[in-house]
């Protein structure tokens, strides 16, 4: 989502001739890294609980009297990813918001000459917006009893200020909330 974000304006037609990318939007488990794009280009960052509905209010907020956040770009960390105009998540328009990418990077590429690679494309976006370490864990199987139990006592953490605390010598916890 984030390196899709930082090259639309540029890279994708819809958004160019849109009047440019106005919002990115995330789902909460995913990685921070469009926050950092939106920040650099100066665009409305939200982040919203999981779910794909909720991106479509955003999509609609002018229709309701809001603010108009369109043209967007939102995604979640399944690689769902989609824009106004996508009005459900989809894997395949993700893949050729890459595909205009490439080709843009490389319309000025000789015959026999080096391609711009994705892991170029994708090295370049860490030195302009920084690099996210993401990770994610699924739970199956477990009692519900101590599920539970330990769902109550990390949501009392979060509540009593988690975020900002050194977890680990060196490595502070920059955001923790939950929906």
């Amino acid at each position: 989502v984030a390196v899709i974000a930082a090259n639309a304006e540029q890279c994708i037609p819809f958004f160019r001739d849109h009047g440019g990318l106005k919002a990115i939007a995330r789902s909460m488990p995913t990685s921070a890294a469009a926050d950092l794009v939106a920040k650099k280009m100066g665009t409305s960052i939200f982040q919203v609980p999981t779910g794909w509905k909720f991106f479509g209010n955003l999509m609609d907020s002018s229709v309701l009297g809001g603010e108009e956040y369109n043209p967007l770009i939102c995604g979640e960390e399944s690689f769902g990813t989609g824009s106004n105009h996508i009005r459900e998540k989809d894997g395949i328009w993700a893949v050729l918001c890459w595909m205009s990418i490439v080709a843009h990077r490389n319309k000025d590429k000789a015959a026999g000459e080096d391609l711009v690679s994705i892991e170029k494309i994708v090295e370049e976006h860490w030195t302009t917006f920084g690099r996210n370490y993401y990770s994610r864990y699924d739970y199956e199987n477990v009692e519900k009893e101590k599920a539970t139990a330990m769902m109550a006592s990390l949501t009392e953490r979060i509540k009593s200020g988690l975020s900002g605390t050194e977890l680990l010598p060196g490595y502070v916890l920059g955001d923790c909330d939950e929906f």
